[in-house]
């Protein structure tokens, strides 16, 4: 039965009465007078007066519903639940539990993932009916440990639960529980959320229409606890060579989530030993300008090989996940490039390649070795022993290649290596098109494009456009106007071939100037132009021997570089060795010792590829027939990370999230109990007065229409005898 909000209001009824009253008050008869000749005009007033006697009954049987469905709407009636969600066995649920690294946050004794546990048994205790509830994980990454026996009860399925990396993927986990409810019987449904209200997790909740549209109430129970003491590494950036004798910089993103000010020493560590003095950083409370900060590290990298390194808060707070980020390099020696100097008597009297050397070695001759190790050949001297242990190779001014050049060259590049084609005077264009182009026509061609004309003009030379987001040229001015122009005169025209090409100088007109692409494993560079000073102005800028160095120390990463990775990630592995058919990759996991090694096969392409779940380190070596123990590039490292978005606990304001999902019901609690009362609580109040009210609005019409038509049907009688006066 329904209640009324304001009962008293009920009193309105007796206005139910008043169109009664005054039917009562206006139909008192009038003393009769019998005029003889009107006497042939009863019977048709007869008639009339039944008609009328109707229609006045239908205007006071309308009024009096009018008038009191009114008063009913005023008094703001409402349904009561005798049921609700609390009645377990009438309801068909599902239990979705955050398990993202957030949620390792501790709040009192434990964290708010034990929180999260405890609540959702707590609920699972007291389920009872046809329809039992199913629990799900919001990460679904493999377990750190050897797998164990299923679990037998969903309580135990609990209690083996554990944290898992990447970010809570809330939204999909949702729609899949709406899903299943779909096909469920039971007359009430209901999905419920154990988690931290972190933002990244359920904004993503505000995109899927499944959600809203389903009707299925949405019942979030905060984990979270009272406050929060923590400041976490966001992230790291590393900047440098991984090269020996090279300078690593190091930078670190910190982020406070408390709410008040935090101080916090940051110190850095590599393979076990901290590297200079911690550094103390000043953040502000959460939410203001000043709570997130950078902090640097500078190292010289002085061994070959592998090396961990680690960013620690050496700060203890409520979530020691974030205070620690690492990562893992392994440092080359340094890069191998050769380069093959072509010219000939069309060469003008500053020889190209001269220019290239002198910009792939700067310092030579000085105690302080380069980062670049240089070799020349002569271009008729070329072939496969020119490539061995190379990871670059500069061609400059070099006529054309012979078939066996040409596929030795592929071969170098498909594997990895980087080649750098710097054309000038003494160029065939057709022998580059043949030979490099269209001999390996179905892997795309060698070349970023096909070599056109030699077109030129007399001064004065066009400026390049420059691409200063291109790794080669970025960042290395502090504006744009600061880097000097690039002036040329002559130059090849490139068409541009299908796959995908970067141009990092173009002309004018668009075309490019200085091109890139990557082929197989390696990548190819095509300069339209000399490196001498005949055609241009580059070998006078100092943007040759920037744009070389990258281009090594690019190619030279294949020998190191940075192994750090992203949990949940796919990872690949190369091996550099020669690897005999059937030779398998083999990976161990992070600890704990005794979990089960990985193997993997390795590609046609001589990768690797490996699924990385968890976080911390891996190790891979390769093993098969005819694999020496300890041959040179079969055994490897590499970690990984959380997602720095882990570690953004801004919480999802409730408001904004129950009206992002509507016409969805979204109820919100610290407990089970909370958040049914919240639920029971809504379904208790539902109003229904805006009914009665839409039934009066309707009645206002029909009584409208109805009085109209009275009014039409009492015409006035002709001469002095009506009584009404004409309309």
């Amino acid at each position: 039965m329904p209640d009324f909000k304001t009962p008293w209001l009920l009193l309105g009824l007796l206005a139910a009465a008043i169109p009664v009253l005054l039917h009562l008050l206006s139909s008192v008869r009038a003393p009769q007078a019998y005029f003889p000749t009107l006497r042939f005009l009863r019977l048709s007033m007869a008639k009339t007066a039944r008609r009328r006697r109707v229609e006045h009954w239908l205007l006071l049987l309308i009024r009096s519903l009018l008038l009191a469905l009114l008063a009913l709407a005023v008094a703001e009636p409402f349904l009561k639940s005798t049921g609700g969600l609390a009645a377990a066995g009438n309801v068909a649920s599902e239990v979705i539990i955050d398990n993202s690294y957030s949620m390792s946050a501790r709040s009192g004794a434990g964290s708010r993932f034990d929180r999260a546990r405890q609540q959702a048994k707590a609920l699972l205790g007291e389920a009872a009916g046809p329809f039992p509830p199913s629990v799900t994980l919001t990460n679904r990454g493999q377990p750190p440990a050897p797998p164990k026996p299923a679990p037998e009860t969903t309580e135990e399925a609990l209690d083996a639960a554990a944290l898992a990396p990447g970010r809570a993927s809330l939204a999909g986990r949702v729609v899949e529980a709406v899903q299943r409810l779909s096909d469920q019987s039971a007359p009430r449904k209901a999905v419920y959320v154990f988690s931290d209200l972190q933002q990244v997790s359920f904004r993503p909740l505000l995109d899927r229409p499944e959600i809203k549209q389903a009707g299925v109430p949405l019942l979030v129970v905060d984990c979270s606890g009272d406050g929060l003491d923590n400041v976490g590494i966001a992230d790291v950036a590393l900047a440098g060579a991984a090269i020996v004798n090279e300078h690593l910089e190091l930078t670190a993103g910190l982020v406070n989530s408390s709410d008040k000010p935090k101080r916090v020493r940051v110190s850095f560590h590599l393979d076990g030993r901290q590297r200079g003095e911690a550094k103390l950083v000043q953040l502000d409370k959460a939410g203001r300008t000043g709570a997130k900060a950078v902090v640097g590290f500078r190292h010289k990298l002085e061994a070959l090989g592998f090396h961990l390194g680690q960013v620690v808060i050496d700060d203890a707070d409520d979530l020691p996940a974030d205070n620690v980020w690492q990562f893992c390099l392994e440092v080359g020696d340094r890069v191998q490039a050769v380069l093959v100097r072509g010219g000939g008597e069309k060469a003008g009297p500053i020889d190209p390649g001269m220019e290239l050397h002198v910009a792939l070695d700067p310092y030579a001759g000085s105690a302080e070795p380069w980062r670049v190790s240089l070799r020349t050949v002569a271009a008729a001297d070329f072939g496969k022993d020119a490539l061995a242990g190379a990871q670059v190779v500069f061609f400059a001014d070099v006529a054309g290649f012979g078939e066996a050049q040409a596929d030795e060259l592929e071969k170098f590049v498909a594997r990895g290596g980087s080649a750098v084609f710097f054309l000038g005077p003494t160029v065939d264009a057709g022998n580059y098109n043949r030979r490099l182009l269209e001999r390996f026509s179905e892997s795309g061609g060698l070349l970023p494009g096909r070599i056109g004309q030699l077109v030129g003009q007399a001064a004065p030379p066009v400026s390049l456009a420059k691409d200063l987001k291109h790794p080669y040229l970025a960042r290395l001015y502090e504006t744009g106007a600061d880097y000097p122009d690039v002036l040329v005169r002559r130059y090849y025209r490139v068409h541009p071939a299908d796959a995908p090409v970067e141009k990092i100088l173009s002309a004018p007109s668009g075309e490019a100037i200085l091109a890139a692409k990557d082929y197989g494993n390696g990548r190819v560079v095509l300069c339209a132009t000399t490196a001498g000073v005949e055609w241009n102005n580059l070998a006078k800028t100092t943007l040759l021997l920037p744009v070389a160095t990258r281009i090594c120390l690019e190619a030279g990463m294949n020998l190191g570089g940075n192994h750090t990775h992203r949990a949940g990630r796919m990872v690949s592995i190369h091996p550099r060795a020669s690897l005999p058919a059937g030779a398998e990759v083999v990976v161990t996991p992070p600890e704990p010792a005794g979990a089960e090694s990985i193997r993997l096969p390795v590609g046609k392409d001589g990768l690797a590829v490996c699924k990385a779940d968890q976080v911390g380190l891996y190790r891979w070596r390769v093993e098969g027939a005819g694999v020496p123990d300890e041959a040179e590039g079969t055994k490897g490292r590499f970690v990984t990370n959380p997602d720095p978005a882990e570690w953004k606990l801004a919480r999802m304001d409730p408001a904004t999230l129950a009206s992002g999902l509507a016409p969805a019901e979204v109820f919100f609690g610290k407990s089970v109990e909370e958040v049914r009362a919240a639920a029971a609580a809504a379904a208790a109040e539902e109003n229904l007065w805006d009914r009665p009210l839409a039934i009066v609005i309707l009645l206002l019409v029909v009584e409208a229409v109805v009085a109209n038509r009275f009014r039409r049907g009492a015409q006035p009688l002709p001469g002095r005898l009506s009584r009404r006066p004409a309309a």
